[in-house]
């Protein structure tokens, strides 16, 4: 099997490129340029040509659907290519230094596997709910996501899953939520997701002036926002309904996603399985 490396990023932040070069640089990674869907230069119109006003988690933000539609670039590019698996970034995460080495051999590759994702999200009190069926590869674990996990800053797709997430278009929801949200998400249902733990990757690594980039965002009132609220609140008691079972009977454990951002990859531990 063979890897690509997508690096999603606005043109004018060239402090947040410089970085995650330095980051790629650690790794002996190579990742080709995605420039990012502009919210201010794209019009809300324009990108309601793919995407739908609102959906399943409320009120869809510009700046969300410009970020959804920067990663569905993203899996075009890789499309286009030959490789059997895309490693997509954000450029604002720290790597670890053996992200490079889990994409060199791909043979620990879950054959099921439709998204690995390799970033833990900074919630102090998140808890995701973890199968208790995987295996450890480098030092790290690799387990099936059961239950929602934020951010969508470092994952692994599958050229499967990437053809399968553009054509749930339009979309309707933000990136983190398409992916990892299995019960406000359609298209999320019919993939299955590993999480790396520790995660290989974690967002912060922002240049100077280049944080809020792009126009404020809209916050619903009255009707619309109890609406989102509702909806929002739905699905979380859905998703907690879900996953009960799966924690109570041992066949899932909720955990916190840590980040190591050490290499992990001795002799000892370069165990390598597929499941």
């Amino acid at each position: 099997m063979k890897a690509s490396v997508y690096l999603i990023g606005l043109q004018q932040a060239t402090g947040r490129a410089a970085l995650m070069q330095q980051e790629l640089d650690q790794c002996g990674l190579t990742a080709a340029r995605i420039d990012a869907v502009d919210s201010t230069q794209v019009s809300r119109e324009e990108m309601l040509q793919q995407c739908a006003p609102e959906g399943n988690w409320g009120y869809f933000q510009t700046k969300d659907m410009a970020c959804t539609l920067s990663h569905a670039k993203a899996w075009e590019a890789f499309l286009a290519s030959d490789a059997d698996v895309a490693l997509i970034l954000e450029d604002d995460v720290f790597l670890s230094p053996d992200t490079g080495a889990w994409l060199n051999d791909l043979s620990w590759w879950p054959q099921d596997a439709g998204i690995v994702k390799f970033e833990r999200w900074r919630a102090k009190k998140l808890q995701v709910a973890l199968g208790k069926d995987g295996f450890t590869y480098m030092g790290r674990e690799v387990r099936q996501m059961l239950s929602r996990h934020a951010g969508g800053a470092a994952y692994a797709v599958s050229r499967r899953a990437a053809q399968h997430l553009l054509d749930s278009r339009p979309f309707e929801i933000t990136l983190d939520n398409l992916l990892f949200n299995f019960d406000a998400s359609k298209p999320a249902r019919a993939v299955k997701v590993y999480q790396v733990q520790p995660a290989l990757a974690e967002q912060g690594n922002e240049a100077p002036g280049e944080h809020a980039i792009g126009p404020a965002r809209h916050r619903p009132k009255g009707w619309p926002l109890i609406r989102q609220k509702l909806r929002r609140g739905i699905y979380e008691f859905r998703g907690g309904f879900r996953v009960f079972p799966s924690v109570v009977l041992g066949r899932a454990t909720l955990e916190k996603i840590r980040f190591d951002g050490r290499s992990l990859a001795t002799p000892q531990n370069q165990q390598t399985h597929t499941a």
